[in-house]
């Protein structure tokens, strides 16, 4: 066959890229590595290959070309190193990272073993998103509005904590500041704030909720609400805002504001009025994008990928910039000089 994959975290968002790498004929899926061994003999049985407890076994028995990781944003780290300094390509489900000290020794394993690195931004990759991006191409934009708002908490230890999910803003709103990013340019400076509203404190002897999304946490110490501006290098302006306070709805949305042009973006899908108005959807199985332009790079030996770990440190950045911000109490804060010592230079 093709190309020879295995899969590190088979958990949650993988079940979605296992589903759609099973659908190519040039893909053979040759194992599943999980801290939960039952999981990894699951995938094993749905999909072949075989199951592993631990990546490096993965790794070393079946010598994959390429891995497809999945694990919650605190594993990684050793799991991409030990990749690289084999030869394995891998994709990477978004955040990189939660920590830029993290990103740079992963970033350090892929320029120094010259592997290939995607990072897991799939709106990137929608056809909606395309068109817009091609209609933008020739206006001045004027302000970024981004908002993720969803009715709880991922009912999932390691969400709860800082540490270990980077919160919302890492975890999950770095969707919206990637794709602001891909249509906007960088962003040159950032001022963030965060609140606790709600009271995450179960009730005494009530159940820990182990699935969907929940409204009570043992240990929870990240943020529910968290708003951020942003200046774009174009001199745009943005907004983020997300909050995951219970008892709402989902919301997310994204709009830009254009010189003759508003743009409006909904789960890939994309609409626009203005001196001309229109509408793309994002595609049959847009999702799956992103992971087969990873495939394809691997397959054709392309020199880059099209979001390659870089990329994913630069919009890492824009989420540390916003708490660095709330730390020093609202200040004006540089993604630029957060990352300047992990590409080894001042960046402007």
């Amino acid at each position: 066959m093709g190309l020879k994959i295995g899969f590190v975290g088979v958990g949650g968002i993988s079940q979605r890229h296992l589903g759609n790498a099973s659908k190519r004929d040039d893909i053979e899926i040759l194992g599943h590595a999980d801290i939960i061994m039952s999981r990894a003999e699951a995938a094993a049985e749905t999909y072949g290959g075989r199951a592993y407890n631990c990546c490096v076994d993965l790794y070393e028995n079946e010598k994959p070309d390429a891995v497809v990781i999945c694990t919650p944003p605190y594993a990684h780290g050793d799991i991409e190193e030990e990749a690289a300094k084999r030869g394995i390509h891998f994709f990477v489900e978004k955040p990189c990272a939660v920590s830029l000290d993290l990103a740079k020794r992963v970033k350090e394993a892929v320029d120094t073993h010259g592997v290939l690195a995607q990072v897991g931004y799939m709106y990137r990759f929608a056809e909606g998103v395309l068109k817009a991006k091609e209609l933008l191409s020739t206006r001045r934009i004027a302000m970024v509005q981004q908002h993720f708002y969803m009715p709880g908490m991922p009912a999932k230890p390691w969400w709860a904590k800082l540490e270990m999910s980077g919160g919302q803003l890492t975890e999950q709103s770095t969707h919206m500041l990637d794709l602001g990013r891909f249509l906007a340019g960088d962003v040159v400076a950032v001022t963030g704030r965060t609140a606790r509203v709600h009271d995450w404190t179960p009730e005494p002897g009530a159940p820990v909720s182990d699935s969907g999304l929940t409204g009570a946490y043992p240990g929870f110490t990240i943020p529910d609400t968290t708003a951020l501006t942003l200046e774009y290098a174009s001199g745009a302006l943005g907004t983020l805002s997300c909050s995951m306070v219970p008892g709402t709805q989902w919301d997310n949305g994204f709009r830009i504001v254009a010189e003759g042009l508003l743009v409006t973006i909904a789960g890939g899908n994309v609409s626009w009025a203005g001196e001309e108005q229109g509408s793309v959807a994002a595609g049959d199985n847009w999702a799956s994008y992103v992971l087969y332009d990873f495939f394809d790079a691997v397959i054709e030996g392309r020199d880059a990928t099209t979001v390659p770990y870089d990329e994913g440190i630069r919009s890492l950045a824009i989420s540390l910039a916003g708490y660095a911000s709330q730390e020093q109490g609202g200040a004006v804060i540089s993604p630029q000089d957060l990352i300047a010592d992990v590409f080894g230079t001042a960046l402007g």
